[in-house]
């Protein structure tokens, strides 16, 4: 009986000579968990079969004897330090093979890296496991008690100096990154165990869900490998069967059957937030905020722990009580944000921070030396970017900005489109050739010859929608201001569409002439003008279909008739890739990137610019796509959204340049007004910078309308996505400056929900979801991937949902 009572402890100088040996193995700790990383991260999946759990065979059932359990000798106490250090050491354990879902391995990897972050910052030992000790009888989730066994004995060498062991799920993360354990409270009071509880419903009830073991604090001695051992033989006994919730329903077993052994060095803790319930929390967190939102259980603490059980991220199906995908994708997005929430906490120690929750992308910290280096380096770069859209008016904003618009804007010499961050190419050359597209040769990072309040800029219309682009933006730029010119997505389309017509049918000649399909006169021309050998073929198939009878032309009837064929046969192909992509994505919960489904970043540049030039025209106009990536980089108060309309009439483009002034810090007095109405060399119809090409035809009415109808849903998320931002301020204001979006063009239309209507978007913003990094779907497998998800919903209706504790 006494030896139950407490933790008996050494003499101290015993404790240190174990201690000092043990010491030497500390630093093999990280070693150990970074291999766990690598073998993680870089093993491929298995496939279905190899990923089932081993058949357990059950163990003769044996009586539970509840009373004295044999002696076991005395381990050392820990080297005292402030808020544990060495005395505790983090445990935590994975499966043994790969996740069977594309994500799973890469958030078990967050979140194993959380929990290292907190053990570095508060000197903890780390022990990770990806073994099953026993599997005959305590695999699982009672594995983590042969793992705490093996840790727990006398003469464990791979536990170091610790005297206290902390398991942590795979599926918990630490929030307050900051806190320290009350382990001299713990043993002043003699508890040796600690986890989450509830008194009435554990030691009354027997209540498998009074506590929870996915976090949970045992105190290294003798009483604690009593227990353990008391959980084991519950294991393969005969009452195993019965218990719900795996071993927590075995330690709940315990703890109500025999509390004379158990209760009194139990502390069930509800002072601090050990074990949260995911949910409570969601949108709760603030980057960089000590306290939470919005209080949680009437508390505005920071919850120490909070655990995502039930998401099953890992298998792809969800125990949550919501039976569907859209849970797991919705526990993804909240764990996303908690990690990020404690990752910036410990990033901030190295100088870096996060722009937003839920977001990948970290900069430097004002006042670290790391962001002084940047600044400097990068301070002769540009300080903003207009990405795009294509055909959306960045020829027009380019020709006003490069013609003296404002004495401080200074754009790129040569070409318009640097294509920097687009093309891999262009990014290998490396940031000095990027300067020097504004210093010339022999630029030198940093030094920069204009004058010192020049505002440099640069626009590429292949920023917006390109692979990488936004990612290579912001490691270069994280500070620079982003301006998105956003054209109505159907005229978009079909302006893109005509762009590329034209080069197929005139080559070199669509350069030089807007209605180059007038200046071809034979057959000789075509083939003067050839850019390559494909277009060569497909422009001598529409010579040879629609030459004039007498041969010296091209009749306009005829090549009306290839260009609204072709946009109709090309866009429905894309479009039935792209809704393949979109099904898949849905089964497979967000968040996920339609552009990875269509195999874009994957794609060698030449093969991705034939694809985003003549492939991508539906793609290219899904403009909450590509928002809502470069908002995963850059926070919304660095982005401007303009409508493209606006630009091209005299009435509205000074009110638009007006913003754009504003927006980049220049003041509008000093502006040059006739610029703004003076058309640029290609203009031949004396529109204020009209450079368009001429239609030889236009879609039929009916062809639009459906691809409005097509692109309504997609316009009413981009919608939302720029009033949750505040990069439009109210449904009011974009009901004025995208009119397309606010509402379906020409009316309700079937299928398809208008923009979310209100007041100003608050100033508090709820970050939206949008990206995330693992392999993605393609559109090939989406159908066997169905069947799969399908089967996984038939077999989860068998089972039943654990309810997590927490608050």
């Amino acid at each position: 009986g006494g030896l139950l009572d407490g933790c008996s402890r050494p003499a101290q100088g015993s404790e240190m000579t174990m201690c000092g040996a043990r010491r030497s193995l500390c630093g093999l700790m990280s070693l150990t968990i970074l291999l766990h990383v690598a073998q993680i991260v870089l093993y491929p999946p298995l496939d279905a079969a190899s990923q089932r759990s081993v058949r357990q065979s059950q163990p003769p059932a044996t009586a539970i004897e509840p009373a004295i359990l044999r002696p076991l000798a005395t381990t050392a106490a820990a080297v005292r330090g402030g808020g544990g250090g060495e005395r505790l050491m983090i445990v935590t354990a994975t499966q043994p093979g790969p996740c069977t879902t594309r994500r799973g391995d890469h958030v078990l990897s967050l979140a194993l890296k959380n929990k290292w972050q907190f053990a570095t910052m508060h000197g903890h030992g780390m022990w990770l496991s990806s073994e099953l000790l026993s599997p005959w009888d305590l695999a699982g989730q009672w594995n983590k008690v042969a793992v705490l066994a093996a840790l727990m004995q006398p003469a464990s060498e791979a536990r170091g100096c610790a005297s206290w062991l902390l398991w942590a799920d795979d599926d918990v993360l630490f929030s307050d990154m900051s806190f320290r354990f009350p382990l001299d409270q713990y043993e002043a009071q003699e508890a040796w165990l600690v986890l989450w509880g509830d008194e009435r419903m554990t030691y009354e009830l027997g209540d498998s869900e009074g506590v929870n073991t996915g976090t949970m604090l045992l105190r290294v001695c003798d009483w604690s490998r009593a227990l353990l051992e008391a959980m084991t033989r519950l294991a393969s006994s005969s009452l195993r069967p019965v218990l719900t919730n795996h071993d927590q329903g075995g330690l709940v077993h315990l703890l109500h059957t025999a509390p004379e052994l158990w209760r009194r060095h139990t502390r069930l803790e509800r002072d601090y937030t050990m074990n949260g319930h995911w949910p409570s929390y969601t949108g709760a967190f603030t980057l960089g905020a000590a306290t939470l939102r919005s209080p949680v259980w009437g508390s505005s603490a920071l919850p120490v722990i909070v655990h995502y059980s039930g998401c099953q991220m890992c298998r792809g199906h969800s125990f949550n009580g919501t039976w569907t995908d859209r849970g797991v994708a919705e526990c993804v997005a909240a764990f996303t944000a908690n990690y990020i929430f404690a990752d910036d906490q410990s990033l901030r120690r190295l100088g870096l921070r996060h722009t937003r929750l839920g977001m990948p992308g970290v900069r430097p910290a004002e006042g670290s030396p790391l962001f002084a280096r940047h600044a400097e380096l990068t301070r002769c770069m540009p300080r903003f970017l207009v990405v795009g859209t294509q055909k959306g008016g960045t020829s027009t904003l380019h020709y006003v900005l490069r013609s003296g618009w404002h004495p401080r804007v200074a754009l790129n010499k040569g070409e318009k489109e640097v294509h920097h961050f687009s093309l891999d190419d262009n990014h290998a050359m490396g940031p000095a050739r990027y300067q020097a597209r504004w210093d010339g040769e022999g630029a030198q990072l940093g030094t920069c010859p204009g004058r010192e309040d020049e505002v440099r800029g640069e626009v590429s219309a292949t920023y917006l929608d390109y692979p990488r682009a936004a990612e290579r933006a912001f490691a270069l730029l994280p500070f620079a201001k982003v301006v998105l010119l956003l054209r109505e997505p159907a005229a978009r389309l079909v302006s893109s569409f005509n762009m590329r017509w034209q080069v197929e049918v005139c080559g070199k000649l669509t350069w030089t002439r807007r209605d180059c399909f007038k200046g071809l006169s034979s057959r000789e021309q075509v083939k003067e003008h050839a850019v390559g050998p494909f277009q060569l073929a497909a422009a001598l198939k529409v010579w040879a279909r629609c030459q004039t009878p007498g041969g010296d032309g091209l009749d306009a009837s005829c090549l009306g008739a290839d260009f609204v064929e072709k946009l109709a046969n090309r866009t429905r192909r894309e479009r039935r890739e792209i809704d393949v992509c979109l099904a898949a994505l849905e089964a497979d919960a967000p968040p996920l990137s339609l552009g990875r489904c269509l195999g874009l970043p994957i794609l060698s540049q030449r093969k991705l610019y034939k694809r985003m030039e003549d492939g991508a025209y539906v793609y290219r106009s899904m403009y909450a796509e590509h928002v809502a990536v470069w908002l995963s980089y850059f926070p919304p108060e660095q982005l401007l959204v303009l409508p493209s309309e606006p630009l091209f009439e005299r009435a509205t483009v000074e009110a638009q340049m007006s913003r754009l002034a504003a927006f980049l810090g220049l003041d509008y007095k000093e502006t040059n007004q006739e610029v703004l109405f003076s058309a640029s060399p290609a203009s031949v119809t004396g529109a204020p910078h009209e450079n368009g090409r001429e239609y030889v035809a236009t879609p039929p009415p009916e062809m639009l309308a459906d691809l409005r109808a097509w692109l309504c849903p997609h316009n009413a998320r981009l919608a939302g996505l720029l009033l949750a931002n505040g990069l439009v301020p109210s449904a009011s204001d974009l009901s004025a400056d995208l009119p397309w979006a606010a509402a379906p063009p020409g009316g309700p239309t079937i299928g398809c929900e208008p923009a979310p209507a209100g007041a100003a978007a608050p100033s508090t913003r709820a970050p939206p979801v949008t990206t995330a990094q693992p392999p993605l779907p393609t559109a090939a497998n989406a159908e066997t991937r169905h069947a799969r998800d399908e089967g996984h919903k038939r077999r989860r209706a068998k089972g039943r949902p654990k309810r997590m504790n927490g608050g």
